[in-house]
């Protein structure tokens, strides 16, 4: 006999969020992942046990109006600043510890919701034109930046001057910059499909030849990334390999190929070609990003990671071969690829990360080994509905920048160990610290804001025609005011902008009657004639060779000559009363 069931006990169990994760393959469900990089960077929401971070830095930065991010670079010196490639700029932030960066980073603030209003330190010009990549030399006082015009111009970070510019024939945009470690060469690649390398001191403010010039793409080279032996690696691995390339250059193109270059002394212009193509390895799809790193296994020197569509594949560039190829779960183009280190708080151990950017707005984590070349996906995040253009972090690791296709860049700095953080003393009374505890505290909704805004004051029409370099319309607004003093301070800022002539020049009879009649009635004022009298001396050399044409025109300079005559006429009259009267004080301080 079948026992009876109520309706809520045959109803269909609802799957939960969790239950679905198991059932699907791959799925990302990794909650001690997730924790981490909620509670150490504030990426995602997850709420569970108490945390063991503190509290994330977040700091939102927005580079452009409209262009988007094309390019995030950290200095490899201090890790402090940050390079943004947006538009036709490059922006700098971080350079020095009261920059608007580093003091919002600074800021304790938990869960704060509002957008931080973070201004450059410096901006770095490109000639006009879009601004695509960037780099920083490995001493972090030099910037390479790469132009759509086809050129690369070295700035000095300091000064923001250009020091020399490389020019190649195309003008087709370049997409990657890398230095060398010697500082001395860089190679740049782009749409023309060419690895060039660069000499620094090539000669001159401007070059047109590169030291080495590699060809073999179809298309355009979308990315190029740089290896060089470090110098305490062991030399037994290579021995052993018969490995004898100190530095690979790889270069992925939309032709769907990666090529793997050797960088082996680029100074030698006649080496072959087929020397220097060590293999050429098949993505089956545009390669949009691709990244070195560093191997534990002896017999591959380096793993080489390579992106382009939804999924990212890992070759061993000594033989040519693909170890593994992963699918990100990402929707669209995958855009950047980023290693971070990842700290175990409790094991104490350090494991690397890769983060992977895309056009959907999707973040994905993945797990990497370096001895099998093994990457397995791990967590996954929605950040917002902007496309993600670029990451970078730090070389400490503890900030993380996501460039977006808005002109929006995310910083996001970790959060020290709760363990490890030790509450600070309260400062004593009577120092400097005392005076400025709490400054950086952010105000509750029970508090009274006072603003400190000034008010700016609102410029007069005139000013802002001025401002605009519209010389002869702020000369036309300031007569419109019929306030002598008005127009008097604007004929004193064209003359010290030398704008006078420019706005007396060029004027039919109606636009020139009002400043010929304000000179002919005010220019026998003591406090305007100093003025007024070089204003008259430039009206007639302007308008001498016009003249009989109006008959208006014509009777306001007759009236400026009878002017100037009678106040010549009332000045001499005057210098004869002085004159006599300085004799007859002379003669009764002789009397006396």
């Amino acid at each position: 006999m079948t026992s009876f069931k109520s309706s809520l006990e045959l109803q269909t169990k609802k799957s939960s969020s969790r239950d679905f994760a198991g059932s699907v393959p791959d799925a990302i469900s990794n909650a001690s992942e997730a924790r981490y990089w909620s509670e150490k960077f504030g990426l995602g929401s997850i709420q569970g046990k108490k945390p063991t971070f503190a509290h994330s830095r977040n700091a939102t930065l927005q580079a452009g109006s409209a262009a988007m991010v094309q390019d995030i670079v950290w200095d490899t010196v201090g890790g402090q600043s940050m390079a943004v490639v947006c538009g036709p700029r490059v922006l700098l932030y971080g350079t020095t510890p009261q920059s608007s960066l580093q003091r919002t980073l600074a800021k304790h603030t938990i869960n704060s919701t509002q957008t931080s209003a973070v201004t450059p330190d410096r901006q770095v010009p490109t000639g006009g034109h879009l601004a695509l990549t960037a780099s920083f030399r490995s001493d972090g006082r030099l910037l390479a930046v790469g132009t759509d015009r086809g050129c690369v111009r070295i700035a000095d970070v300091s000064s923001r001057a250009t020091l020399c510019t490389f020019a190649p024939t195309n003008v087709l945009g370049i997409r990657s910059i890398q230095w060398f470690r010697n500082g001395k060469h860089l190679m740049a690649a782009g749409d023309d499909g060419v690895l060039r390398v660069w000499e620094l001191a090539q000669g001159g403010l401007t070059g047109t030849k590169p030291i080495c010039s590699l060809r073999g793409h179809g298309d355009a080279i979308r990315s190029a990334v740089l290896w060089q032996k470090a110098n305490d690696e062991g030399k037994k691995t290579l021995q052993t390999l018969k490995w004898p390339h100190q530095s690979l250059a790889a270069t992925g193109s939309y032709d769907m190929t990666v090529r793997v270059w050797c960088m082996d002394d680029v100074e030698e212009e006649n080496k072959n070609l087929l020397e220097r193509c060590l293999s050429v390895l098949s993505h089956d799809g545009p390669v949009e990003a691709l990244l070195f790193l560093t191997s534990t296994n002896a017999k591959v020197p380096v793993w080489l990671l390579s992106a382009g569509g939804t999924y990212v594949k890992v070759w061993n560039p000594l033989t040519g071969a693909c170890v593994a190829t992963v699918h990100a779960q990402h929707r669209k183009t995958i855009t950047s690829l980023l290693a971070m280190p990842r700290l175990n708080a409790e094991l104490g151990t350090t494991t690397m990360r890769v983060l992977t950017g895309s056009v959907d707005g999707l973040l994905r984590i993945h797990s990497w080994d370096s001895c099998s070349g093994s990457l397995t996906l791990l967590y996954g995040m929605k950040l917002n509905d902007i496309a993600i253009t670029s990451l970078a972090c730090n070389p400490a690791a503890d900030r993380l920048a996501i460039g977006t296709a808005s002109g929006t860049v995310l910083v996001r700095q970790s959060g020290p160990n709760i363990a490890q953080h030790k509450r600070q003393r309260e400062p004593r009374a009577g120092t400097f610290a005392f005076f400025t505890r709490g400054m950086n505290a952010d105000s509750s909704a029970a508090d009274f804001v006072v603003s400190t805004e000034v008010k700016k004051r609102k410029l007069k029409n005139y000013d802002t025609s001025i401002k605009q370099f519209r010389y002869g319309d702020a000369l036309d607004e300031a007569l419109e005011s019929r306030m002598p003093l008005a127009v008097v301070t604007a004929l004193e800022e064209l003359g010290r902008r030398r704008g006078l002539t420019i706005a007396l020049s060029n004027r039919d009879e109606e636009s020139l009657e009002p400043i010929l009649s304000f000179t002919v009635r005010y220019i026998t004022r003591p406090n305007f004639s100093s003025l007024l009298i070089g204003v008259a001396e430039k009206l007639i050399d302007v308008y001498a060779g016009v003249t009989g044409q109006s008959e208006r025109i014509d009777e306001l300079f007759d009236k400026l000559k009878i002017q100037v005559e009678h106040e010549l006429r009332v000045q001499k009259k005057l210098l004869r009363i002085v004159g006599q009267l300085e004799a007859t004080m002379v003669i009764l301080g002789d009397e006396t």
